[in-house]
């Protein structure tokens, strides 16, 4: 039986850095999407020198520090701080979650997406009764540009509709929404929050997201007690392709190039050498997305072309055939204190094989040190679940699911799949 994993319910911050197997992990704090050369330099320089030199891009378009220790986290703080990627305190950093279009603010869209996110972020800070919102709370603004984030899980949801008004959506109720214009967006969105924290201290703080008060309470009271509405409300956008995330792209007069590295894990010198692109033939600014890319801002098509070329020098993601693409893992161990065996030995010898038996989104097998499952929550064709004696495999399901095969070695584990794909290993 696998052992229960504990569910810390929290994610790494700067003031509240998570141990793991390889020292203290750290979060940079970036409002919105963008990120500037300096501060993408800035990371890359502080994962050097007070870190081990890796860079995790997470779900959550945030950039994570790893290898930090006890020595060092204080010198990473003060650089964070200078670089403007470290939030005014611990309670401003917990409650200020918010992801936002990548392109905001260039493509065009119903509203500045990350210009609302830093009024947000704002007023999350100033209003002490939000402090009180549990750690993972997000809050998630698609301004209904290129890029759609409709595949992103959140707790409040702001979006254009292709009317001109904003829909707000409350975690995963998709027909319904609270619809108002844009100027009136934010605050609905605060009132929404508020009512949350009132409803979660009544019950004991038990909630920890918006959808375990939505299943115990229904969405009804949350909206009664904001003094707001739902009506029917069914514009919702198609998820962003990764034919449009990844290589050269453009979108009317915007355009970039779309770079990732396997599993979303960066090394500092691939960092910097992306910076130094969007620096040297680039706008000088690159965008953060929930897809572990960066997409780095082109005055033309010919500089994304030379950037994704230059990118290739790397080893990193340009194309979204590649085959990294269609695995997901978690760090496993030794970097996760609650894997149980690491996960990432024999990725490259399985992406070709998770390629062909992808799912819709792309991908085919997700590798989980343990049954939380923390790089993917949804289900995959294949999950392979670390144990102490190989690997369960999972077929449509998630971490957490049934296994249909146990104690599965490597060599078994290439077997099955390759027995899943007509036997055709590539």
């Amino acid at each position: 039986m696998q052992p229960r994993p504990e569910i810390k319910g929290w994610c790494p911050g700067a003031f509240a850095p998570m141990p793991s197997g390889d020292g203290l992990l750290i979060r940079a704090k970036a409002i919105g999407s963008h990120m500037s050369v300096a501060q993408a330099r800035g990371i890359a320089r502080i994962a050097d020198d007070c870190g081990n030199g890796l860079i995790d891009l997470s779900q959550r378009a945030q950039l994570q520090l790893r290898g930090i220790s006890e020595a060092t986290i204080a010198e990473a703080l003060r650089r964070l701080a200078a670089i403007g990627m470290l939030a005014p305190n611990a309670d401003a950093e917990r409650v200020t979650s918010v992801i936002a279009s990548p392109l905001a603010g260039l493509a065009s869209g119903a509203f500045d997406a990350n210009a609302m996110a830093a009024e947000l972020a704002a007023e999350l800070r100033r209003d002490a009764a939000l402090r009180a919102l549990p750690p993972k709370f997000l809050f998630l603004l698609d301004d209904g540009g290129p890029l759609s984030l409709s595949d992103v899980e959140a707790d409040i949801r702001i979006e254009a509709s292709a009317d001109g008004q904003v829909a707000i959506r409350i975690a995963d109720i998709s027909e319904r929404a609270i619809v108002v214009d844009a100027d009136d967006a934010r605050d609905v969105a605060l009132r929404l929050a508020r009512a949350f924290v009132e409803l979660r201290g009544r019950h004991a703080n038990q909630f920890k997201r918006m959808r375990n008060l939505i299943e115990a309470l229904g969405a009804e009271t949350l909206t009664r007690v904001a003094a707001l509405a739902m009506r029917v409300f069914r514009d919702a956008r198609e998820p962003a392709r990764r034919a449009q995330i990844f290589g050269a792209q453009r979108f009317g007069d915007v355009a970039y190039a779309g770079v990732g590295a396997p599993f979303g894990r960066w090394r500092a010198n691939e960092l910097a050498a992306v910076a130094d692109l969007a620096r040297s033939e680039g706008t000088g600014e690159l965008r953060l997305t929930p897809w572990r890319a960066l997409l780095i801002v082109t005055p033309g098509d010919a500089a994304a072309r030379s950037i994704v070329s230059r990118a290739e020098a790397y080893d990193l993601i340009t194309s979204a055939d590649d085959k990294r693409l269609a695995v997901i893992a978690c760090p496993g161990a030794p970097e996760c204190p609650q894997a149980v065996a690491e996960t990432r030995a024999h990725v490259l010898d399985l992406a070709p094989l998770a390629q062909q038996i992808c799912g819709a989104d792309g991908v085919g097998l997700h590798l989980s040190g343990c049954a939380k499952g923390c790089a993917r929550q949804s289900a995959s064709p294949i999950t392979l679940l670390a144990s102490a004696e190989g690997f369960d495999l999972i077929e449509n399901g998630g971490a957490d699911g049934a296994p249909s095969l146990r104690s599965l070695s490597f060599e078994a584990v290439m077997r099955e799949l390759s027995a899943r794909t007509g036997g055709r290993p590539q």
